[in-house]
């Protein structure tokens, strides 16, 4: 969301609104398509629009432009959608992250930019004059900045320079369900539940997509193996490192920690369908899996996850 969560003092903020314009921009100069469609954030209850009105402070407070919807105004604009309330937020918008990516790439290239592909990062040493960084195929690439922007393997690159992050990430997967293509459009806007601040994640969410179909999701689900996008991916070094993980066993032992194993899988598809089911009064059965993909999360020592 373009700051809708973010705290206004949070450099994330600042990324949010700036990355919305600077998204859309960079689509317009490479003739990508995206659909500002807006964002519907719905209350379902007494308790979520006492949340709502905290969260419309909040964006003020970030300079965000939204409107405020009562019951019949939410209906109005989403006939098939159940709520008491809602806030709209119109700079929201869908695009293919691919195209976008594939976009990026060619410009690098463009300029002289070579992108290496399958190469594991296998150490890394820092001197007066830059980095040396050393790679799976036995490669050495020296270089006077490095951006890490590693995500899941964020505090494994910060150890090999000898330092201690301070964190360790703790990988949660996150699976999709796209509705059956009649149920196209049956929302006009992107919709999200108003956020519960004991979760770390947004919730369940109805999402439109630039090929016109409609998904729900994510679950949250902690994963076994970092870069692992199948139920049955399992890493025994990942896991073990998790488990060991002072602070990651006190976030697990929290009330809205997440399951793990069989009982998790076995209710993803249920959980999923039972959050539609929350703002839409008849959403269909048949649907099937979309995507899946993983969130980083940074667990501190102290059992508090970070941004």
């Amino acid at each position: 969301m373009p700051g809708c969560t973010t705290r206004p003092a949070a450099s994330k903020r600042g990324f949010c609104l700036a990355g919305n314009q600077a998204t859309k921009t960079f689509c317009d100069q490479n003739n990508i398509r995206y659909d500002t469609c807006g964002k519907m954030l719905v209350a379902t209850s007494e308790l979520e629009m006492a949340r709502m009105r905290a969260l419309w402070e909040r964006t003020a407070a970030n300079g965000l432009e939204r409107e405020w919807l009562n019951a019949a105004e939410l209906r109005e604009r989403e006939p098939n959608i159940i709520g008491l309330g809602g806030i709209f937020v119109p700079s929201s918008g869908i695009v293919s992250y691919r195209d976008v990516a594939t976009a990026m790439a060619n410009r690098f290239q463009a300029k002289g930019g070579e992108i290496i592909y399958h190469a594991e990062v296998s150490a890394l040493t820092e001197h007066a004059a830059g980095v040396i960084i050393r790679t799976s195929q036995g490669r050495e690439i020296e270089t006077a900045t490095l951006i890490g922007c590693a995500g899941l393997m964020a505090d494994r690159l910060v150890k090999m320079l000898g330092v201690e992050p301070g964190f360790i990430i703790c990988p949660f997967r996150g699976e999709y369900f796209r509705l059956a293509p009649r149920h196209n459009r049956i929302v006009n806007h992107l919709i999200y539940p108003i956020p519960d601040p004991a979760m770390p994640f947004l919730g369940v969410h109805l999402t439109r997509m630039i090929d016109g179909s409609v998904t729900v999701g994510p679950n949250a689900v902690l994963a076994l193996k970092r870069e692992g996008y199948r139920k049955r991916d399992v890493s025994f070094t990942d896991t073990l490192e998790i488990f060991r993980s002072a602070g990651i066993r006190r976030v697990l032992q929290k009330p809205s920690a997440f399951r793990t194993g069989r009982d998790e899988k076995l209710a993803v598809q249920k959980r999923l369908f039972a959050a539609s089911t929350k703002v839409l009064p008849q959403p269909d059965r048949q649907r099937s899996p979309a995507l899946a993909g993983r969130r980083a999360g940074a667990g501190g020592f102290t059992g508090r996850q970070t941004d």
